[in-house]
Parts: structure tokens; sequence; C-alpha cells
């Protein structure tokens, strides 16, 4: 259920209105108000549900301090909308809406649900979205690039940024959000393929000792405990345990971890293997999740880079 109340802020106490419900729904994913409103003219409200979204038009009656509600239009999409998945023009009654595949830009929702698709090139993910405070782009996140739009209101068409259509960031993108004119801010999510490599193939650094130890050196390592896994089985009741040629490997230096995974899944059927990684989020920052300012100039995009120490996969930004 959407259910709207009048607030009247100009007196030295706040007065409530009466509330108006615009109506039962199935599912309510979001709210978001158009950015363009000015006394005497009707707000839009966006109400995201899963595959669609309405659109209604909000007027307020002075006299009986009450609110008129009408629904303007409604939008589907073939896949869900993603969370916060319609974001306002700052100036314009222009809605953007996502799914993972898709992008389209709704430009009449005063009227009716007329749009234009984002021709986007690629395969990748959609993320997230924002327009640029002055207006002039869209910039979608698709894995680890921004793609870039140019909105023309004339015309009702967005069209590739000719210098700069794609621009890749380096690491997955996490949340994005517009800052300043042309500059927007994107989060990247901490690359635990450095720290963890849990790619097959990739040999690691264990400790000459006892598998519980930290090894010193300066590199990401993850540290196989061959005690962890001889305890849970015992205490299982189990006389299976890893072969000696892979507690032999594991102690002496690299080790392949598909050759350990090979080696476990013959004696113990469970998918579960201890694995103990060194944890270097205080250290150079080289593996941390990132904030990055991109700035679309006219000729050139450029970006500076922030480290966000302790924050593996920063969701939400907010400026």
């Amino acid at each position: 259920q959407v259910a709207l109340t009048g607030l009247d802020l100009r007196s030295d106490e706040p007065k409530f209105g009466v509330t108006t419900v615009i109506g039962q729904f199935e599912h309510v994913h979001g709210l978001y108000w158009s950015h363009v409103y000015s006394a005497g003219s009707s707000a839009l409200l966006a109400v995201q549900h899963k595959k669609h979204i309405s659109i209604w038009q909000i007027t307020r009656v002075q006299e009986q301090n009450r609110l008129l509600v009408s629904q303007t239009c409604e939008a589907s999409e073939p896949f869900p909308l993603l969370p916060q998945g319609c974001v306002w023009h700052p100036t314009k009654d222009v809605l953007a809406i996502l799914t993972k595949r898709d992008a389209s830009i709704l430009y009449a929702v005063r009227a009716d649900n007329c749009r234009v698709k984002v021709d986007i090139k690629g395969s990748g993910l959609i993320h997230g979205t924002c327009w640029t405070k002055d207006g002039s782009r869209l910039v979608i996140a698709i894995g680890s690039a921004l793609h870039s739009y140019i909105w023309n209101d004339v015309q009702k068409t967005a069209n590739a940024c000719t210098f700069c259509p794609i621009f890749d960031v380096g690491s997955y993108i996490c949340a994005i959000e517009a800052t300043l004119d042309s500059q927007v801010a994107v989060a990247t999510e901490l690359p635990l393929d450095k720290i963890c490599g849990l790619n097959a193939g990739i040999a690691f650094d264990v400790s000459n000792g006892t598998g519980t130890e930290m090894v010193s050196s300066n590199s990401p390592v993850l540290v196989v405990n061959e005690h962890s896994v001889g305890m849970r089985r015992r205490s299982m009741g189990s006389e299976r345990s890893l072969s000696a040629d892979s507690t032999s490997s594991s102690l002496s230096g690299p080790v392949d971890l598909t050759h350990i995974l090979a080696n476990h899944r013959k004696s113990d059927p469970s998918p579960l293997i201890h694995l103990r990684r060194r944890d270097y989020l205080t250290g150079s920052g080289q593996d941390s999740s990132r904030l990055i300012l991109v700035t679309f100039e006219r000729k050139v995009t450029t970006t500076k880079k922030v480290n966000i120490p302790g924050i593996l996969v920063p969701d939400i930004i907010t400026f």
C-alpha cells in the first residue's frame, strides 16, 4: 500500500492533512519524487514495482489541505527492475528505468509511456545509473565500465558519447551517484581475486610450520587449515583424512589448490575445505574498495581515486 499525507510547514507548528491512499499493489520496491516542482504545479511520483513502474500526479488543494492523486502512465519491463532502478532527470520530467539487461528513458510521463530504449553495447550486467547534475548525460554502470550517453531533449534521443562512450574504471562497480556538473562518483568492490586468489590452478604461499601460522609475505595468501579439517572429520566419526601428498605439499611452499581439492574429494564427499586468508585491508590500500570520481569534460575523461578501507562491497553512496 502507498499512502500520502500533506504536510504544512509554513506555520510555527507542522500541520498534517488528510491521508490519501494511492492504491494496493502486489509489490512496492521504491518511491521516487520528480525533481521538477514549482508552486501551483503538480508533483510526479514514480512507484517501482517488480517488473513495472507507475507514475502518479499529485496536486495539493490548499483550501482543504488535501491531495488529489491521478495516474498518468505505466511502463512494463521483461526483467525485474534493479534496486533503485528509477532515476529522474534533474531538471525535466524524464525518467530512466533499468533492469539488469536493459535501460530505457520515459520522456512524456505526464501524458503516456512513450520511451526510447538505450542502445547498450556489450553483454555485461547493469548495476546502476545516474544523470549528471547538468542533465546532459546519462551514465550507466555495467560491470567495471561506465557507459555514457548524451541526452537530446528536443529529438528525444540518447546517443553514445562521441569522445568517451565506454570508460573502464578497473574494478566491478557497486554504486554510482552524480556529484557536480558533469562529474559522477562510483564505488568499486574489493578485488577479492587479489586477496583470495580462488582461481583454479593458482599457487599460494603457505607457512613452513603448521597450517595455522600466518605468513609474513607481502603477497595475498591462503592458508589451508589441515588441523581443522582433521578435527571435523574425527568428530563425525570418520577415519578418512587428507592424503599424505596433499598434507606434505601444503607445508612446503607454493601449492596448487586444485591438487588439494581433488585429494580432499576422494577422501571426503563434503564440499567444504577449511581455508583461512590473511587480512591485508590495513596494508598499503592496494587491495581495498575504492571511491572514484569521474569527470566527463569536453574532450577528455579524468579520474580521482580514494581507497575505502574496511568496506568490502560499498552498496550505496550518496552526495
